[in-house]
């Protein structure tokens, strides 16, 4: 990111708020590549109308010009990224990268930098939608495959105690077709999808927006080929020093998830425990 507009910046004349925009883009290019100007101008603290300035300040014609410049940047960076790489090739990759850093420390360093990370790519008003739609569903389809599955499984278990019609969906082939056929148009699909991308992410997604679904996208990158059929995307940091993803980001969007619904839903969630805990009180040591 900051290639793209290092040049621009170093020979504009900039006010000290510019300044400011323009810090923020650098350290959060992927946030401004799914984010409205309106939204990036409430995270920094600036009016809309600053926005655009800056970008005009810069050289673009406005923001939605320099976003897009962001956007192709980001692609660039993506292309033969570790994303796209094979397990055996992204082993290499990382191992290339974190070969004298496999102390706890270093690895609670990266941990810590996922988690953070996650949290600043993704506004409250993101987790607020993705909140409304689940809670407004009749039905809420949870879906995740390979890497995904864990958390995605955790993820519907926990949210049954909190809400009706929740449907978990681990096969990513017939039975997972049948299963989502039934979606509609009052219904919500929370899918949990993270690269290396696959074709059945996408057939499941496409069923659902056919069939006028919610749709509440987890991911890894805003350069998801199924990122534009989502209602709302949440963007986890998945970087990791092995050759798989790391899924704490996931299981942090997952939990915060949960957490907010269960602040809304502490009535019902509390009769529904009790319940609960009598029929399965003969089944505990």
């Amino acid at each position: 990111m900051e290639n793209v507009i290092a040049e621009r910046v170093k020979h504009a004349a900039l006010t000290k708020a510019q300044l400011k925009i323009a810090d923020y883009f650098a350290r959060y290019p992927e946030k401004v590549g799914i984010s409205s100007s309106m939204e990036v101008a409430k995270e920094i603290g600036v009016s809309d109308a600053s926005i655009t300035r800056f970008a005009r300040a810069i050289g673009y014609d406005g923001f939605t010009d320099l976003k897009n410049d962001i956007y192709n940047s980001l692609a660039m960076q993506a292309t033969g990224g570790i994303g796209t790489l094979s397990l055996t090739e992204r082993f290499d990759a990382n191992r290339a990268q974190f070969a004298s850093s496999s102390s706890k420390a270093d690895y609670l360093r990266l941990l810590r930098f996922n988690l953070e990370r996650t949290f600043q790519q993704n506004s409250d008003e993101r987790f607020d939608h993705a909140v409304s739609m689940l809670l407004e569903a009749k039905h809420r389809y949870v879906v995740g495959f390979r890497g995904c599955l864990g958390v995605a499984s955790q993820c519907a278990w926990l949210m049954r105690f909190l809400l009706e019609h929740v449907i978990s969906i681990s096969d990513e082939g017939p039975g997972g077709i049948g299963t989502l056929q039934d979606i509609g148009p009052e219904d919500c699909m929370l899918l949990f999808s993270l690269s290396r991308y696959y074709k059945s992410d996408l057939r499941l997604i496409r069923l659902a927006r056919k069939r006028g679904a919610k749709i509440c996208l987890i991911t890894n990158s805003v350069l998801s080929p199924i990122a534009d059929l989502a209602d709302v995307m949440l963007l986890a940091e998945t970087k990791h020093m092995s050759f798989f993803n790391s899924t704490a980001a996931l299981n942090l969007i997952s939990e915060y998830l949960i957490t907010k619904l269960s602040q809304i839903r502490s009535d019902e969630y509390h009769e529904k425990a009790s319940e609960r805990d009598k029929w399965t009180e003969d089944l505990r040591l």
